[in-house]
């Protein structure tokens, strides 16, 4: 009697297990936070007015002083105008003169532009071009100019899942960097040696030790060298917006 208790608990206790297993792996599946999807694109123009301070070397020239605002603003992002300025057109001045303040030298002049901005949205989707992958994320780069990164914890274990590369593959890897290097002409030997080691190959830099594949294959999720995915946080760091993504 005490042996057939003691296997009924066993037997009990191993269904709980398995039980709690599997509701544990379907809250990890679904604590990742997708934003409610938002259609459109990150890209948009906004006619804002502006107010530009004039230094007394543009006293005479106020032309120079407003494009050296609007140029100081460019790839920075602007709070008021919340997004990142790309470029500015139609400049209008609103002052019929520039003001002066108590006994500051600068001139306040109020002018209106249209300005073309990059404003990701939570709920977004975007597409990058993989420069890193590791067990811990995956770094993009959009459009060659902002950052994206996919934590790990915002990777679906159900649907992907990292893996190593083989010795094999990875001295496959490194012969593939040296023959590359190894190309260039006499003439652009200097020059082609400092791009090779400011900028890392296509393998090395994508990959590294492994890479991100759709579970149970070999199927890597930047196969082409590209990868979608939903916006789930935009950060913003003094003048820089970087964004975090997921997948689904």
């Amino acid at each position: 009697m005490g042996e057939k208790r003691k296997s009924r608990q066993k037997d009990g206790a191993t269904k709980k297990s398995k039980k709690s297993s599997k509701s544990l792996s379907t809250e990890t599946a679904a604590s990742i936070p997708y934003p409610t999807q938002v259609s459109g694109s990150s890209f948009c123009e906004s006619t804002t007015r502006l107010t530009v301070t004039l230094a007394p070397a543009n006293s005479s020239d106020h032309w120079a002083g407003i494009r050296e605002t609007l140029n100081g603003m460019l790839l920075r992002f602007v709070p008021q105008i919340r997004g990142v300025v790309l470029g500015y057109s139609n400049i209008k001045v609103l002052s019929k003169a520039a003001l002066l303040y108590s006994d500051s030298p600068f001139g306040q002049l109020e002018v209106s532009a249209q300005l073309l901005l990059w404003r990701p949205i939570s709920g977004m989707t975007l597409r990058g071009s993989i420069n890193v992958q590791s067990p811990d994320h995956i770094g993009l780069l959009l459009w060659d100019t902002f950052n994206a990164s996919i934590p790990a914890s915002f990777i679906p274990k159900s649907k992907y899942e990292w893996r190593p590369f083989s010795d094999e593959e990875l001295a496959a890897g490194k012969a593939e960097d040296t023959s590359s290097s190894e190309q260039s002409s006499d003439e652009t030997e200097d020059s082609a040696k400092s791009d090779a080691e400011e900028a890392p190959s296509k393998e090395s830099a994508k990959f590294g030790s492994g890479e991100w594949v759709l579970k149970g294959t070999s199927q890597g999720v930047g196969a082409s060298g590209s990868l979608e995915f939903v916006v789930a946080d935009v950060i913003r760091a003094d003048n820089v917006l970087s964004v975090t993504g997921a997948l689904h």
